[in-house]
């Protein structure tokens, strides 16, 4: 049977989502479910890998067959990508010990992050990888693993990371793929693109790793078990695959020297592609021959999520009604707020952060509140506490090296041009909304497509994409923003010992 079609998925922090698309990069159709973010405990963020992942998969692939009447048999390959780290560890069966272990939004580690990085040493780990272990790194949650639930860690046979998970369970192959392991500190090498034993020692025995590959290597075929499970033809190629914000950046476009990417997610992730590494640059890219600076905050969509639930039940009440969206209600309050917010400030530390401070002890705050403050402004001050959040990490950027004036903008905050013009103002950049905005899922289509042979090129995915709209930055803005920025600046700097005396 001819082969017309490819099939991506991608796990987010909230859903995970399905997209098959043709060879042209035409989207047939696309479905998505949602899960939940477990929080056992404060600083604790976990997903089942099963009842989330594994049985999301499984439900969206039958979805998809299901509308679009395509034979299994007509999809060429197969990509997946996934929050990292989600670290999993796996019986000889590949059924899950516990639950994951998400990223930085987890901060139970920090000790053994400290602990990794004194045995070490902080000097040699930033030789090594231009930074030190924290707890987006793999390394830390796994010793966590090792030293809180020894029961657990003496039963795991495999590791299993991002997307590993998923693909172990469709092939029987473990597999990671190179952009991804670069998170995996300490044990990562980055000369050898290997493991490295004297790490690995500190950590976990390097045969509890998955194998290292390029994202779209082909490691495997869906099996007949899986076939089974999923809906999928048996013996349907499956590439390696990455961490999403990577695969989302694919699906835009994000994979040539100079290009950059703005995900507005859940959280907030930022990827610069190079020409090759200089300091400070987070290591390979998806793309071979390239290289990314690449990093995120940690409380950004999550942040206006919170805000709806908690401020907003009355939007959330009409549209259970049959009223309007109650996002699309809560953010038009914040329409006609002007810059600045009439004084107030936001710091969305509500997760702790990631960059560029790097600390998860940190909190959020609204600050200036007073009587004329409306809900309206309490959201456009949180798109302002992001933007200026996301300016202070592309001047990291630039101070680095990067050169840029535009990025590209993806991810479900794009659906509200307000906030992505207010981080155009802030942070004076234009920012560019592709009218195919479906996310990672849509890059691990595309990617899987380049292995098969099915797309030409990551070049050809550049050509494929089309505008929906563009934002340029207000410079008679300026003047209010900077000002704003500074306070935003010291606000933290000011605080930051309160913050860490609080539970």
């Amino acid at each position: 049977m001819e082969k017309k079609y490819l099939y991506g998925f991608d796990i987010g922090t909230y859903e995970s989502k399905g997209t098959i698309c043709d060879f042209s990069g035409r989207v047939v159709a696309t479905a998505a479910q949602g899960h939940v973010l477990k929080n056992p405990r404060p600083g604790f963020a976990e997903h089942d890998p099963i009842g989330d992942w594994w049985d999301g998969f499984r439900v969206i692939t039958a979805r998809l067959l299901g509308q679009t009447g395509i034979d299994p048999r007509q999809i060429a390959a197969v990509g997946t990508s996934a929050i990292a780290a989600a670290v999993t560890p796996v019986d000889e069966a590949c059924v899950p010990l516990r639950n994951a272990i998400l990223y930085g939004i987890d901060t139970r580690s920090q000790p053994q992050a400290k602990e990794l990085n004194d045995a070490v040493g902080e000097a040699e780990l930033n030789r090594l990888y231009g930074g030190v272990c924290t707890v987006e790194s793999f390394g830390p949650k796994i010793l966590w693993i090792r030293e809180n639930e020894p029961e657990v860690y003496a039963r795991t046979r495999h590791f299993t990371f991002a997307a590993g998970f998923l693909n172990a369970r469709l092939t029987g192959r473990y597999a990671i793929d190179v952009y991804s392991a670069q998170s995996a500190l300490p044990m990562y090498d980055p000369a050898t693109q290997g493991w490295n034993e004297g790490r690995c020692a500190l950590v976990c025995p390097p045969e509890l790793l998955p194998g290292i590959y390029k994202t779209y290597d082909l490691i495997g075929e869906v099996t007949e078990a899986a076939a089974r499970e999923t809906g999928l033809a048996a013996g349907t190629p499956v590439i390696c695959g990455t961490t999403d914000a990577a695969a989302e950046a694919v699906s835009v476009g994000v994979v040539e020297p100079g290009d950059t990417m703005l995900m507005y997610g859940s959280t907030m992730f930022f990827i610069h592609v190079l020409d090759k590494m200089v300091e400070g640059a987070y290591g390979q890219y998806v793309i071979p021959g390239t290289c990314a600076f690449a990093g995120g905050m940690a409380t950004t969509g999550s942040l206006t999520r919170w805000l709806r639930d908690n401020f907003a039940q009355d939007l959330l009440e009409r549209e259970k009604a049959g009223g309007g969206n109650a996002y699309d209600a809560l953010f038009a309050e914040a329409q006609n707020i002007p810059a600045g917010s009439d004084g107030l400030i936001v710091l969305p530390y509500f997760l702790g952060e990631r960059m560029p401070l790097q600390d998860p002890n940190a909190r959020g705050m609204f600050f200036g509140l007073n009587l004329r403050h409306t809900r309206g402004h309490m959201v456009k001050a949180a798109f302002e506490g992001i933007g200026y959040g996301i300016d202070q990490n592309l001047s990291l950027l630039r101070r680095r090296g990067a050169v840029f004036s535009a990025a590209t903008a993806v991810g479900g905050g794009t659906k509200t041009p307000l906030w992505i013009q207010t981080v155009s103002d802030i942070c004076g950049i234009s920012q560019q909304v592709p009218q195919v905005t479906v996310g990672a899922s849509y890059g691990d289509a595309l990617m899987a497509g380049i292995a098969v042979g099915a797309v030409r090129s990551p070049h050809a995915i550049k050509e494929m994409v089309q505008l929906r709209y563009t934002t340029q930055p207000d410079p008679a803005l300026r003047p209010v923003y900077d000002r704003y920025r500074e306070i935003y600046r010291q606000l933290y700097q000011r605080t930051a010992d309160l913050m860490h005396q609080l539970p």
